[in-house]
């Protein structure tokens, strides 16, 4: 199923961010004796018309950088446009920089060049590898924890289109190492895992995706980076496997890239005596790796390319002009990053003035890069369109699969005594451990911890701490109940270490001896637990360190994510390969609409309806929360707390909710006291309230009061009648008499919802705020939501109305409800604050048949039996919630369903629930400031019902979860 699930979300994104973006590279499967399908005469006219020092220009792709820079007093322009319009060049391969930088300078380049320039760039996990604003998805080795080679796919496919939106046609990736050495200091989570043929699907799944989308993918590091502890970058890593070793590890790998027609191959600075017994001569300058293994043997017919020429494994021994000519006797294509493309074209030209080399030998390989740049279409389109830069990078959909995939991929390795998830943890100590000095390291892990618990203290000790910083954070760890420790250690080149140092290493292993609950995340190296004495009380390894997984992790921990995938590689003596541990989700999880199915469009409509209507002064501020499922699909505040104020309005700003509490709190508790068998639905409420009797309300059940068909008032202003103080209220509401004959129609009366609250007073023996508050709001984790002392105001409350008939000042952190204020803040009808992300939860528990947090909390049947219409032919109510008119106007809009239930606030509040789409929506607004002579909110609700309901991708489709 999960499986199944994986591949139908990808199949939807990929619906969604449209097939077709780049059609006209959708070409026939490539197979090994056609490895650029469909090119026609253009590679070999152009190939006739270059001289030889032309041709020989084409072999090289130089390095570049999209940083914006004033191209006219920059020398590294100005060094490109003479490799572009001067020497001839026939690539580049871009690193850092921005995605708009980036296309306006290939533009530029493009403009200039006499011959199309095939643009390479590292994408391995994605654009953002290179480019600061385009996405990141997850690590090699996080999608091979999944074993889904739909992600694969989809990740080639995203990175292709990213890609050619930022004037790239060739990507060095994907990564087709085994990883099989656990201190491999430069390939590590950039591979796929350590087992052979869960590394070949990836890879060919990959590339397929990627080449689907319009892009030459690159197999590398052939044969093998996978099994050496030295960095290439550095040194030549020597490798003392045999031929037969290869056949049986390595190269399964690329053979199958290849059976999948994979377009590129590179070649890696890596020493294989038992292959090629001079020493001195890594792979990607022996014939006998490259020419006789990859060529020959195995068939690649494609494009070869030499990892990059300036790295100190072939420099320290080669100079540019020796090293080029090398590369190209080995049988290597296009040679890249060379220290001196100058010198080592005179070098090409000398060795084969001298027979060295032959012009037909330069042929074939510049034949191979235009038929390429053929394939990608630069013979007839080299220019990038800045819309699409605008469109592609970084788009929804595409932050969206990232978001997915990170999910998916988290490994839970260690859970002991079943710390995780952290469902009310109390107070938390966040300690990030990083190899950098950032202060910002960790920021999006810690920021999202801080949506789930309040009591929570961060340190950051970064490379540069120094021992007092580590002595303060142990003494921390003494007051807090659980300890968070975030590691972000990540292998790359020139790493001294691929291991925790010393002293984060012994200040881990002294948090663990604390006995107290310790919570490791790898957000990088995941063998990092190899170096501990003793291992924590849960482990979780994450393979990165991009904002997907941090978030994505950060939510796992609280039970608002699944763990379900399995390492990929081997800790030694500790975890082996397809270990991990099952944990489901059990709360909402913050995500993307297509994660929940619906258009992601919804948020850009639903934008423009709330500033429509704040433009119309329906309201100065609102949050709106949409779920559906699991996932909360939009959560955000909109506008300031008044019109004149500077305070922005967010998902957290406290709203008075008004009539919300009937349900939230009021309906809520009777459903609680109802499934304990404390309750009687058809009691007469006088059983419980004796008071209650007096004139003709002795018969009155505890059912009438909830169905609103108790006859009751509607309300009264107790206030102008000189009826101020809680007592006297309560005695006159008790005193009341019904208006009409119980049942013979239904009124909405506040008197209903005041009355049982004071009834749950009576059942529970706690006065009804501690009630719902230790029975409801913390249990549920809504820890923004409560009743609010009068004559205390707030300023962190949203306002609602300035009061000039009663108060006589602006309402702000205390009711607003005048009935409400004079029975002390605390009533079943009003007086509830909270806010769009604490009823998130409590919707969620609603749609979830009232489980959260892995435990229930209302049984399905009870929210049936009190969200269903009782007497739909006449009313629309149900107990203590309101359902869908059938007919005419409905806050619900026009496509929720008829078993939907809901209800509305006088404040300009508002919650609506389809269960059987399982989606809810949220609306907290202050349309009564500075007046309630407001009604222009009556089409908002609606209208914000119908876009969320409009959203849903296909409404026939059962929802599952994603």
């Amino acid at each position: 199923m999960k499986r199944l699930a994986s591949l139908l979300a990808v199949l939807l994104m990929l619906s969604m961010v449209g097939w077709t973006t780049f059609s006209v590279w959708h070409l026939k499967p490539p197979t090994k004796h056609d490895v650029f399908p469909g090119t026609g005469t253009w590679a070999q006219a152009t190939l006739d018309s270059l001289t030889l020092e032309q041709k020989v220009a084409q072999l090289f792709s130089a390095r570049a950088y999209s940083t914006f820079r004033n191209n006219a007093d920059v020398p590294s322009y100005e060094d490109l446009q003479d490799l572009v319009t001067n020497f001839g060049i026939g690539g580049l391969t871009f690193f850092q920089g921005d995605s708009y930088s980036q296309a306006r300078l290939l533009n530029d380049l493009q403009a200039q060049a006499a011959v199309p320039l095939l643009v390479a760039q590292d994408m391995e996990w994605g654009a953002g590898m290179r480019l600061n604003d385009a996405t990141s998805f997850p690590r090699a080795m996080a999608v091979g924890a999944t074993r889904d080679t739909a992600y694969a796919y989809a990740i080639g496919h995203a990175t292709a289109q990213e890609a050619r939106a930022v004037g790239v046609h060739h990507i060095f990736a994907p990564v087709a190492d085994v990883n099989n050495n656990p201190f491999n200091p430069i390939i590590n989570v950039r591979s796929f895992g350590e087992e052979p043929d869960l590394v070949a699907s990836m890879v060919t799944s990959f590339i397929r995706g990627a080449q689907d989308g319009g892009v030459l993918a690159t197999a590398k590091h052939f044969p093998g980076h996978g099994d050496t502890a030295t960095d290439s970058h550095a040194d030549l890593p020597v490798l003392q496997h045999s031929r037969a070793r290869l056949d049986s590890l390595e190269l399964i790998p690329f053979r199958r890239a290849i059976d999948a027609g994979v377009m590129s191959v590179m070649t890696a600075h890596l020493a294989f005596p038992l292959v090629e017994p001079d020493l001195s001569i890594p792979a990607s300058l022996s014939a006998k790796v490259t020419q006789e293994m990859l060529r020959d043997d195995l068939g690649f017919e494609g494009l070869i390319v030499t990892d990059a020429l300036d790295m100190q494994a072939v420099t320290a021994h080669f100079e540019p002009g020796e090293l080029a000519v090398r590369a190209l006797k080995a049988g290597a294509d296009m040679l890249l990053l060379s220290e001196d493309p100058y010198a080592a074209r005179d070098a090409i030209l000398a060795a084969i003035e001298q027979g060295e080399l032959t012009e037909e030998r330069i042929d074939a390989s510049v034949l191979k890069i235009l038929k390429a740049k053929d394939w990608a279409g630069l013979h007839e389109e080299r220019q990038v369109a800045p819309f699409t830069t605008q469109q592609v990078v970084a788009s929804a959909e595409h932050r969206a699969l990232s978001t997915t995939i990170a999910r998916d991929a988290l490994t839970l390795l260690r859970n002991e005594a079943l710390v995780l998830p952290l469902a009310q943890p109390g107070r938390i100590l966040t300690t990030v451990l990083s190899d950098n000095n950032s202060a910002r390291t960790g920021r999006p892990f810690t920021e999202m911890l801080t949506r789930f618990v309040e009591a929570d203290t961060t340190v950051v000790l970064g490379r540069r701490a120094r021992t007092a910083d580590y002595a303060e954070a142990y003494a921390e760890a003494s007051r807090a109940e659980v300890i968070v420790v975030p590691i972000f250690l990540r292998v790359r080149s020139g790493s001294s270490s691929i291991g925790l140092p010393d002293r984060q290493k012994k200040f881990v292993e002294d948090l663990i001896a604390t006995g107290k609950p310790v919570v490791v995340v790898s957000f990088g190296n995941p063998y990092l637990v190899l170096d501990l004495s003793e291992q924590p009380s849960a482990y979780v390894a994450a393979y990165g360190s991009d904002n997907a997984l941090q978030e994505a992790a950060a939510q796992a921990l609280f039970g608002a994510g699944r763990f379900q995938s399995t390492l990929p590689v081997s800790i030694p003596n500790v975890y082996a390969a397809g270990e991990g541990l099952t944990l489901a989700q059990s709360r909402l999880r913050y995500g993307y609409p297509s994660e929940a199915g619906l258009n992601p469009v919804m948020v850009q409509r639903i934008d423009s309806l709330m500033e429509a209507a704040m433009d119309d002064h329906a309201f100065p501020g609102a949050a709106v929360a949409i779920g559906r499922g699991d996932v909360l699909a939009l959560l955000e505040g909109y506008g300031h707390y008044t019109y004149d104020s500077a305070r922005l309005v967010s998902p957290r700003s406290r709203f008075d909710v008004a009539s919300l509490t009937k349900v939230v709190a009021t309906t809520t508790a009777l459903m609680q006291l109802y499934e304990g068998g404390h309750l009687n639905l058809d009691a007469e409420v006088a059983r419980y309230l004796p008071a209650f009797a007096p004139h003709g309300k002795e018969k009155l059940t505890v059912r009438d009061l909830l169905t609103h068909t108790s006859g009751l008032p509607a309300w009264r202003p107790f206030y102008q009648e000189g009826i101020l103080t809680r007592e006297a209220v309560i005695d006159s509401i008790m005193s009341v008499r019904p208006q009409f004959a119980v049942g013979s129609r239904a009124q909405y009366s506040d008197f209903n919802m005041i009355t049982l609250a004071l009834l749950v007073e009576q059942i529970s023996g706690q006065d009804f705020a501690t009630y719902v508050t230790t029975r409801i709001f913390e249990p549920l984790g809504m820890r923004n939501t409560g009743f609010l002392a009068v004559g205390a105001p707030d300023s962190t409350v949203v306002p609602t109305e300035n009061d000039t008939y009663f108060r006589n000042r602006l309402i702000q952190g205390e009711v607003h409800d005048e009935t409400a204020w004079l029975l002390g803040g605390v009533a079943g009808h009003a007086g509830l604050f909270t806010t769009a992300e604490d009823l998130a939860t409590f919707a969620y528990m609603l749609t979830n048949d009232g489980s959260i947090y892995g435990a229930t909390f209302l049984k399905p049947e009870t929210i049936r039996l009190f969200t269903t219409a009782v007497d739909a032919d006449h009313h629309t109510r149900a107990l203590g919630w309101d359902t869908k008119n059938p007919e005419g106007y409905s806050s619900a809009g026009q496509y929720f369903g008829m078993r939907s239930f809901g209800h509305t606030g006088f404040t300009g509040t508002s919650l609506w629930i389809d269960p059987d789409q399982k989606l809810f929506v949220i609306l907290l607004t202050n349309r009564v400031y500075p007046t309630r002579n407001n009604r222009k909110l009556t089409p908002i609700r609606p209208a914000l019902a119908d876009i969320a309901y409009e959203s849903i991708q296909d409404p026939e489709q059962p929802l599952t979860a994603r």
